[in-house]
């Protein structure tokens, strides 16, 4: 077997198949404790190999083992209800996303984005709209006249973005009329 590589503070760093043989298991159930948060001590790259600090992963080992050891047998028949519970929401999400009840968060943002342009659209549109209207209804009728006008504008935007989704019926803009000569 390879001697051990030594770290910086003395410790021998063990490889990959090093520990498997240490711990008498496969070089695989190592990679797979790896990935299940085994500590290693150096990462390796490009064709280096990882190294693992035995007393640490001997610790991570023993902590693993005994965890398991508490949380005491596994009950087959609450294991396959759970199994079967969230199979069965599997399903019903499915059902909804096909029948269009769930819809996929991208899709909605979508949409949601198009609704939110359109309403800001038509607020930003509102006072080059209204300006004349709304100079003239102050100077026949005051405050009052203002205020009114205010609130028509604001009941009007809001009628036409209770109509639906901006995708089916954009909100519609209002046109100016123009005089022509007669």
């Amino acid at each position: 077997m390879p001697s051990a590589s030594k770290s910086t503070s003395g410790v021998a760093w063990l490889t990959r198949r090093e520990l498997a043989a240490r711990f008498t298991v496969h070089p695989m159930t190592v990679t797979k404790w790896e990935q299940e948060g085994l500590p290693v001590a150096r990462r390796g790259r490009r064709g280096k190999p990882s190294l693992y600090d035995e007393a640490a992963c001997r610790a991570w080992r023993d902590a693993r083992e005994t965890a398991a050891a508490d949380e005491g047998p596994v009950d087959l028949v609450r294991e396959r209800a759970r199994k079967e519970r969230a199979q069965a929401m599997l399903a019903e999400q499915a059902y909804a996303s096909r029948a269009k009840i769930l819809l996929p968060a991208d899709e909605v943002e979508r949409l949601w984005t198009a609704e939110l342009m359109a309403a800001r659209a038509k607020l930003l549109s509102l006072p080059h709209a209204y300006a004349d209207r709304l100079a003239r209804a102050a100077t026949r009728r005051g405050v009052a006249g203002a205020e009114d006008l205010i609130r028509q504008m604001v009941e009007e935007v809001l009628a036409e973005l209770a109509e639906g989704p901006a995708t089916d019926q954009p909100l519609k803009r209002r046109r100016r009329k123009t005089r022509t000569a007669a």
